[in-house]
């Protein structure tokens, strides 16, 4: 597919049965789900997809089956995302060997890195492995618990190590001086928090990484098409769908990963569980959910 990234990105989740194991037919269909729709990817392996959580033989499944089931259909992202280097190196030559053309890297996490100069120590081994392939640096600190400061992204572009960034802080700041210090080193962002996909939009992202698209990735195709448009009125409408859908998804219970599956199996994807230890969507989460179904065919 395109070496120029852009669009709405969905960050699939990964069905699984109840031995953990990846849940292949699901995993097939809740792929095919939004590529039907209409998006410009997939990124499997992420937060959303619980890529870190999985044994490595069903991580090893999971970047198999997607990309088998993505290929030359819409541009694929496949995670690399552990806890020391030399995992990262592992995974990036599983893809590699695969034929992913990107990569997604983010901090590693547990014993975590927090200064540049363990970033650039693990991007720099990172994009060695990768050889010609798209280094993605991904920051997302709510899930590393380690921010990549703006200045490294941009000595990492500046390097010519990366291209572009997947950022999910949720800091709109951060975000907007991210896409203009990254201008003249050639960075370019996606925008990976919900809330900010609108402003976001108008201030340079070059797409969206919307984990509420594996249920309703027709509202992310709107606002991003309205972005390009430059149309804030409809850019507006759409946001406030994505904070509707977003808040009875991710907000309504403890996990919003089990949020996004339970959406999901309602559609006829999966059976909803997320990998163990994380718990189910309880009964409050699931109303919420469902209501979301019934406010449309009422509407």
């Amino acid at each position: 597919m395109s070496s120029d990234l852009k669009g709405v990105i969905v960050p699939v989740i990964t069905p699984v049965d109840g031995e953990d194991r990846v849940d292949e037919p699901s995993f097939r269909k809740a792929i095919r789900f939004v590529i039907d729709a209409g998006v410009q990817g997939i990124f499997c392996g992420g937060s959303a997809g619980e890529g870190p959580l999985l044994t490595a033989r069903e991580w090893t499944r999971m970047v198999e089956i997607a990309f088998a089931e993505c290929r030359g259909k819409v541009d694929l992202l496949g995670g690399a995302i552990d806890t020391s280097t030399a995992r990262v190196i592992d995974k990036i030559k599983s893809l590699v060997a695969i034929g992913y053309r990107n990569i997604v890297v983010a901090p590693a996490f547990y014993l975590t890195t927090k200064s540049p100069e363990e970033h650039l120590r693990l991007f720099g081994a990172a994009r060695d492995a990768c050889g010609d392939r798209e280094l993605i640096a991904y920051n997302i600190p709510s899930c590393t618990n380690s921010e990549i400061a703006v200045e490294t992204f941009r000595d990492m572009a500046s390097r010519g190590w990366i291209h572009y960034c997947k950022e999910s802080s949720g800091n709109m700041e951060y975000f907007n001086r991210l896409v203009r210090m990254g201008k003249d080193v050639g960075l370019k962002a996606f925008m990976g928090d919900e809330n900010g996909i609108a402003e976001g939009l108008l201030n340079g992202a070059c797409g969206i990484v919307p984990v509420c698209a594996n249920y309703e990735p027709a509202t992310f195709i709107k606002a991003y098409q309205a972005g390009l448009r430059r149309d804030t009125v409809e850019l507006a409408k759409q946001q406030a769908r994505i904070g509707y859908v977003r808040e009875r998804l991710c907000l309504g219970g403890i996990s919003w990963v089990a949020g996004v599956k339970y959406a999901a199996s309602s559609l006829g994807i999966g059976s909803g569980k997320p990998v163990s230890p994380l718990q189910p969507a309880g009964a409050e989460q699931r109303k919420l959910i469902d209501a979301i179904a019934t406010g449309a065919r009422s509407a």
